[in-house]
């Protein structure tokens, strides 16, 4: 593989031209899939914020290339997400996304007051379908314990 000789150049109704901007990827097979479909516009709003927060952070916690963190201090104050009285619907509606296959919950903040780590899935490619399944350890603890009541 060659390298680019020239940076790629942002067009300007994709970015401010700010030097420390980074860009996302959402791809139409993404877009058009049936787990995509099946969130809500805050939900989708969400991921796109996820994957901004993935792209945008210079060290990896785990070391793993496909974990970032997301605390209250970014969907809150940073990107203005959802109001600080409303961490229900944050957590509702990351709850979707790992529920859709989007995300997996590597590690929980919850009990040690510390940033929880998130980590991208492919999972969502066989939504709907008999190979789809969300592993209790990929979920967050209020996932764990919903999934517990579910179960008689």
């Amino acid at each position: 593989m060659s390298r680019r000789k020239t940076p790629y150049q942002k067009k300007p109704f994709e970015s401010t031209g700010a030097s420390n901007d980074t860009s996302s990827n959402i791809y139409t097979s993404m877009l058009l899939s049936n787990a995509w479909r099946s969130l809500t516009a805050q939900q989708q709003r969400l991921y796109l914020y996820c994957k901004a927060q993935y792209y945008g952070q210079k060290t990896k916690p785990n070391g793993d290339p496909l974990c970032f963190e997301m605390n209250q201090s970014k969907w809150c104050g940073l990107y203005g997400l959802y109001e600080k009285s409303n961490a229900k619907g944050f957590y509702r509606d990351l709850s979707a996304l790992i529920g859709a296959g989007f995300l997996t919950c590597v590690e929980c903040g919850a009990i040690t007051r510390t940033k929880s780590v998130y980590r991208f899935s492919s999972m969502w490619q066989k939504f709907g379908t008999p190979a789809f399944e969300v592993a209790p350890s990929e979920m967050t603890l209020a996932m764990q314990r919903k999934e517990r009541i579910k179960k008689p």
